[in-house]
């Protein structure tokens, strides 16, 4: 059965708006990824309580956090399709216990004996995790817990060791409470999931001359999420452009997800939601700053999990982040704000989100445009470039958009391949 699609919606979307959620759409880790994801895990976790293993019968439970845990998770690496997987493995050890004693048995519980399941896989023993990576560059970072006695719910230490730094401590942490708190304050939007649907079926051409598609696929994860929740998937894509060349560590994606959490109303725009949570971590950079510190956020779920307790490792790495959030600020106001030609828009793109998100979310846009254009639904310009319709004021952003597509454009991070 097709389903009706609403071609005035379709061109009366932000053309801002609808190239950022293109942008999103590439870098989305997809339902069929989630499901390998977790077996994944659930292999691995598995492996490491398997009989014989130096953690036989301590694994008590394990569970996916980090951005697969609040549906943030994106591919690190567009091309390929490569994302991580972050896993709380909790175990029945004590709180106590040495934390290199700790991450070395786990080490030895995944690499096992030679001949063994992942005895042949790059397995490397970090700091606080143990990071096993699949053949097709695919990560999973198994991180030890031990649950606080009488502690509250689902409160834990987690074991860290450095050599290189002579460190070693457990840290308070409650990954799972931060989870549930940000995922009852996040919630989607009727508006953002009409708007997404549209543009994704606009975009991949599927929209008929009698307006109808075909169904529905099973699988629609950015419909299912808010505006804010996509905006932080791509404030994590631009941090990832950003620090691929950079040394020393970037800002990590729960503090993102956290200051977001506090970043005012949320709106169907997803232009003005980059923009609200960006300016609102300047602010709060801003604010340290003033006071001769560096930024502090705890769990909101459970403050003494303080999560930027690695990063900024000093005013000069915020400060650099705090700069980094201002280009983008600035340039998406550019975006909205003024005509832009094809050239200068696929540069700003580029340089905020990649070379590859950039150019298929162009290509994208462009022949969502060509679709609307046989229907009747754009301007012309004396020049004979096409302008998007505006149904509105509020969607009137002044993007010029060629007559012909030019389509053929084909921690720290590193991405060269995008």
């Amino acid at each position: 059965m097709g389903i009706l699609i609403n071609l005035d919606l379709a061109a009366a979307i932000d053309p801002i708006d609808g190239i950022l959620i293109d942008i999103a759409r590439r870098i989305q880790v997809p339902k069929t990824k989630h499901v390998e994801a977790a077996d994944h895990f659930i292999g691995l976790c598995a492996h490491v309580d398997r009989k014989g293993s130096p953690l036989e019968g301590k694994v008590v439970e394990n569970y996916p956090s980090g951005s697969f845990s609040i549906g943030a998770a994106i591919y690190s690496r567009v091309k390929t399709m490569q994302h991580d997987v972050d896993v709380v493995v909790e175990v029945d050890i004590s709180v106590g216990t040495d934390p290199e004693w700790m991450l070395d048995k786990l080490y030895d519980a995944v690499k096992g004996d030679p001949g063994s399941r992942y005895y042949d896989y790059k397995i490397t023993r970090n700091s606080r995790c143990v990071t096993v990576t699949y053949p097709d560059g695919v990560t999973v970072d198994l991180m030890p817990v031990a649950r606080i006695p009488g502690g509250p719910e689902r409160s834990g230490v987690l074991f860290h060791h450095n050599a290189k730094r002579d460190e070693k401590y457990g840290k308070e942490v409650n990954p799972k409470a931060f989870t549930m708190h940000f995922n009852v304050h996040i919630k989607a939007s009727d508006v953002f999931a009409a708007r997404y649907r549209t543009r994704r079926l606009l975009a991949d051409g599927l929209l008929q001359e009698r307006a109808e598609t075909q169904p529905m696929p099973d699988h629609v994860p950015i419909e299912e999420k808010s505006p804010r929740l996509v905006a932080i998937q791509l404030i994590k894509r631009f941090r990832d452009v950003q620090y691929r060349k950079r040394e020393g560590r970037c800002p990590p994606s729960v503090v993102i997800a956290a200051v977001a959490l506090d970043a005012g109303p949320m709106n169907d725009s997803l232009c003005d939601e980059l923009i609200a949570i960006a300016v609102h971590m300047q602010q709060e950079i801003e604010a340290a700053e003033r006071n001769s510190h560096t930024l502090v956020v705890p769990n909101p779920a459970h403050p003494a999990d303080i999560f930027t307790d690695r990063w900024p490792e000093n005013r000069s790495s915020q400060k650099l982040w705090r700069d980094d959030l201002a280009r983008l600020v600035r340039h998406l106001r550019t975006l909205r704000g003024s005509s832009l030609d094809p050239q200068q828009l696929m540069s700003i793109l580029r340089e905020l989100f990649g070379d590859t998100p950039a150019e298929r979310a162009v290509e994208d846009h462009y022949r969502g445009q060509g679709t609307l254009a046989k229907q009747n639904m754009l301007g012309v310009t004396r020049q004979g470039a096409v302008r998007a319709a505006v149904a509105t004021p509020a969607v009137s952003t002044g993007l010029i958009i060629p007559a012909r597509a030019n389509t053929d454009m084909g921690g720290f991070i590193e991405d060269p391949i995008d």
